[in-house]
């Protein structure tokens, strides 16, 4: 307990600064903390896997948020709402949404667990507290959190033995800037380390009123005793920025805004009548609050824990004159403004069919605690086995009101919500796995994860069903409103086998049976007047117990070899060839429409198929050069859809959002160690933005490049580290557009645009 208190004062610490021997930094940092939910062992592990290290996030430059990090590994394609590589940023996996991928920041589960989506924006410069980052593609590669479908991203923010400061300024295209001061105090007293740093990134973005104002911090401390590690960390950021979930759309059969300058910057409102007003904006503060442990209780026992809680809290102000041309409500009907909704709440109702220049002010709340323990044993030279779980409980507020407009009641009370509930999610998982060495060259990893959870919406404020509505929709007239509980109940097993050919030829192969849950407003989105999504009993009521919708269930096989050899001294090379062949019943997929948040609505297609084959290459020339090329080669077919308007016309169409073809290459070259310079290319093959493969909504393939230097001055002039970094992104100043959906549009990229930073360090 004093240890820990020990730890806990430290955290209030100046960072100090500690010289010990490299043997100690060493032997500390053996007992580092477990941090990962999965097996990272490349050996081992049956299934693609992709690390992008300190070094490399280095060389990715500042202004660039982990979506676009990750933009040059095999089967990952970015996008962003601002058309900057920083803001609402999105990496998709093998065509896989964020939705339909697991991913972590040091183990803890970041999709959130209502809407499955990971808003990367709410963790502001997280890239600059990351010391790795690790992809692994393909189903099932996390033992805890959401299914990963598309695959897993884990990032960790470990602490570094090697003690200094660090200032970042930077400037760039876009009114751009970045200001950052890290700290680390390297190994104290053989025992402690400490780090934090503080940053704020603006940014008038690309697209009109896109703006971007981002603060963040984090703060970490370590200690390692004899056999107990253990470590804290803090970190968020309050977020500030325009609304630009809504792309733009073509004005003729050739596209022409695409390319003229002003109307691809347009950034259009819900109304699609008018571009939006500057009121519309986000503000979002998502603290985390973690603390790690692992306690080696004997040289072959290691029990490891984690804590964390989350809390966001934000709001959207969004345009809301939509309501009538799309819905067909009157205006004073949607904000439940009319006279029943007044004298129950004690205000003068309206009538009016539109009240004018109305501004919506959605909130939500969101609380979310966890607990994941994980329980290894070695047993001898054969193998390894591991037992953990996770605990999640999630609870959400939501409400929304009118904010202004140009008519409202006068004695309206100022905190009238015309909508609010509150969500909830309990998650309960147990999983074991086996890492079975048979012979030196033969392996197997083999696990099983057991799901429980349930979903809880209740608390719905009361709503008004008139006797003409409730005709129209089958229902009972009157006040209603709505409580249902939806529970899940998942087994999904894993089993995949390493095959070490020879001493520079490795193989795998994995088969892996997953199952995830539709989100909680695929059920009932009360935000939006839309009805709940399940059956109706024969008293003009819903069965909540039979929900329309379904959760996806999928079949993974993975094959794949690694080549790995020394062509000469200095001269190494790294090649991947693998292959997936990924099987779904009853997925969730985008039908094209989106709610007025900008979330697409999805739909239960009977029968889809994916399969693939992926190609990388690596060769590197000691440190002097590095060529680096990959490929995706992809089908995707809608096999059966019967529940869309018009099944036909689907059957042998690629799903939403999915590239038949991917490609990177990159140059690294450092002619000195003062120098370092890179060129990158990306292409990315058509995606189609509807169901019907329609031309109207067909992204065209692009292939935009990128180019960066660093150049450290710091020897040269005797002052430490000292450097300049310059990033060059679309350098050819292409005109294209990066991702399309039927119901928001196509998006933009910036033309060609630079960022440069000085970075000063002791």
């Amino acid at each position: 307990m004093r240890k820990l208190l020990l730890v806990l004062l430290a955290l209030q610490s100046v960072i100090l600064f500690a010289q010990d021997s490299e043997d100690s930094v060493k032997g500390t940092l053996a007992k580092e903390v477990i941090v990962t939910g999965y097996p990272s062992e490349e050996s081992t592990t049956p299934a693609p896997i992709e690390k992008v290290d300190a070094r490399e996030l280095k060389q990715a430059g500042d202004f660039k948020d982990v979506p676009n990090i990750l933009s040059q590994l095999p089967s990952v394609v970015t996008w962003s709402q601002s058309g900057l590589s920083i803001g609402y940023s999105f990496a998709n996996i093998r065509g896989f949404d964020q939705r339909r991928q697991s991913i972590l920041v040091n183990g803890v589960p970041q999709n959130d667990p209502e809407d499955h989506f990971v808003y990367w924006i709410d963790m502001p410069d997280l890239a600059l507290s990351a010391s790795s980052i690790e992809l692994q593609r393909g189903a099932g590669s996390a033992f805890y959190g959401p299914a990963a479908i598309g695959g897993s991203i884990d990032v960790k923010t470990m602490l570094s033995p090697d003690p200094g400061f660090l200032f970042t300024f930077g400037r760039g295209s876009y009114s751009t800037s970045k200001t950052a001061l890290s700290g680390n105090s390297g190994l104290i007293d053989e025992t402690y380390m400490i780090y934090g740093h503080l940053s704020q990134t603006k940014s008038s973005g690309y697209r009109n009123r896109s703006f971007m104002n981002f603060l963040s911090y984090h703060f970490s401390a370590a200690g390692y005793f004899d056999d107990l590690s253990l470590q804290l960390n803090f970190y968020g950021g309050p977020v500030k920025d325009g609304l630009d979930y809504y792309g733009i759309f073509p004005n003729d059969s050739s596209r022409s805004n695409f390319k003229e300058e002003d109307l691809r910057k347009i950034n259009w409102s819900e109304s699609f009548a008018y571009e939006r007003r500057n009121e519309e904006r986000e503000e979002f503060f998502q603290p985390h609050y973690e603390l790690l442990s692992t306690w080696d209780i004997s040289d072959d026992a290691r029990l490891a824990n984690t804590l964390f809680y989350i809390q966001g809290d934000g709001f959207f102000d969004f345009d809301g004159t939509w309501v009538q041309a799309f819905t067909g409500y009157r205006h004073s009907e949607y904000y439940r403004l009319l006279p029943v909704y007044g004298a129950r709440y004690g205000f003068t109702g309206l009538l009016d069919d539109t009240l004018g220049q109305e501004l919506t002010h959605a909130v939500v709340e969101n609380k979310q605690f966890g607990w994941l323990p994980r329980f290894e044993w070695k047993h001898g030279e054969s193998g390894k086995f591991s037992l953990g779980g996770e605990v999640r409980i999630h609870r959400s507020f939501h409400w929304g009101q009118l904010l202004s407009a140009d008519t409202l009641p006068t004695d309206l009370p100022s905190d009238y919500h015309f909508y609010e509930y509150r969500g909830g999610k309990n998650i309960f998982t147990v999983y074991a796995s086996e890492q079975y060495n048979f012979t030196e060259d033969l392996s197997a990893l083999t696990s099983i994860q057991f799901v429980n959870q349930k979903y809880r919406f209740y608390d719905e404020k009361p709503f008004f069903i008139d006797t003409n509505s409730a005709s129209q929709k089958g229902l009972l007239p009157g006040w209603t409103n709505y409580e249902f509980e939806v529970p899940f109940t998942f087994i999904n097993p894993r089993i995949g086998l390493n095959y070490k050919i020879s001493d520079n030829l490795r193989s795998f192969a994995s088969f892996s049976f997953t199952a995830r849950e539709p989100r909680l407003t695929d059920y009932y989105n009360a935000a939006f007047f839309s009805e709940p999504n399940f059956n109706r009993t024969q008293s003009a009521t819903y069965d909540f117990s039979s929900p329309k919708i379904r959760p996806e269930k999928l079949y993974d096989y993975e094959l794949g070899l690694t080549l790995e050899e020394v062509l000469s001294s200095g001269v190494h090379l790294r090649t991947t060839l693998g292959g997936y062949y990924m099987s779904f019943i009853d997925e969730l997929i985008k039908t094209g429409e989106t709610d007025k948040f900008g979330s697409s609505i999805v739909g239960n297609a009977e029968s889809v198929l994916h399969y693939g084959l992926e190609f990388s290459t690596e060769i590197a020339f000691a440190e002097l050069l590095t060529l680096s090329a990959n490929i995706t080669i992809s089908h995707n077919e809608i096999l059966e859809f019967s529940s869309y308007i018009d099944p036909d016309t689907v059957v042998g169409k690629t799903p939403i959002g999915f590239p038949p073809v991917v490609a990177n290459f990159g140059i690294f070259y450092q002619p000195m160690d003062m120098v370092s310079l890179s060129i990158s290319g990306h292409y990315q093959g058509a995606i189609y933005g509807d169901l019907i493969n329609s031309q109207t909504f067909r992204n065209d393939p692009y292939v935009v490049f990128n180019a960066g230097a660093t150049f450290n001055l710091g020897e040269l002039f005797g002052q430490g580290k000292l450097a300049i970094k310059v990033q060059v992104q679309n350098l050819l100043n292409t005109l294209y557009t990066t991702y399309v959906e039927s119901g928001l549009g196509f998006f933009v990229a910036a033309p060609r645009h630079v960022f440069a930073a000085l970075e000063i360090g002791l």
